[in-house]
């Protein structure tokens, strides 16, 4: 639980800097809590996962007992409640939604730049790269195979993998795992 003083203190810096009630309640922990609990279910839903597995009430409980989220709230009302401070909920691992096994606090900054980093990833689709049907290579990404050519493109690549194109180079190139190229054929329709 939150001892009182702290509370206070936060009452106080968000009264300093907001006269709206609204304002005020959406800066202190129960309904800044309530604000992020709501965008967490929008998007576990967004991404397939469903309804939050858990309560608004048992998400504050799980909050209000996390020394980060503590800490981080305090850091974030400190500063006048920058964007960047702000305390965020990461989902440790990106492939599954959030649940409280899978889920940790760090501030709104770190975790824009980690999903960055995860969608970046996310994305990648090894390839391999053949010469008259054997393979002579692989690459994690078409921008590594790209890389690897000296290519200022990596258009040509992307055509050979969808069967647009024969070759590059003299080499061809399919996806390490083939229902990448199913999955580029169905959005190509849509």
């Amino acid at each position: 639980m939150i001892p009182k003083y702290k509370i206070d203190v936060w009452e106080k810096r968000a009264r300093k800097k907001y006269s709206d009630t609204n304002e005020v309640y959406r800066h202190l922990p129960k309904g800044m809590l309530a604000n992020l609990y709501h965008k967490m279910e929008h998007r576990n839903v967004e991404n397939g996962y469903g309804s939050l597995p858990f309560s608004l009430y048992d998400f504050r409980e799980w909050a209000y007992s996390e020394e980060k989220f503590l800490y981080i709230f305090d850091i974030w009302s400190k500063t006048g409640y920058k964007k960047e401070f702000k305390p965020s909920v990461d989902r440790t691992n990106p492939f599954v939604g959030y649940q409280f096994g899978n889920m940790t606090w760090m501030f709104w900054e770190d975790n824009k730049i980690k999903s960055y980093r995860e969608v970046g990833a996310k994305k990648q689709k090894a390839i391999i790269m053949l010469r008259d049907g054997k393979r002579i290579g692989s690459f994690k990404s078409i921008k590594d195979a790209q890389f690897f050519l000296g290519m200022k493109s990596n258009g040509n690549i992307s055509e050979c993998l969808s069967g647009r194109r024969n070759n590059v180079f003299g080499y061809q190139f399919i996806y390490e795992n083939p229902e990448f190229l199913e999955m580029e054929a169905a959005n190509d329709r849509n």
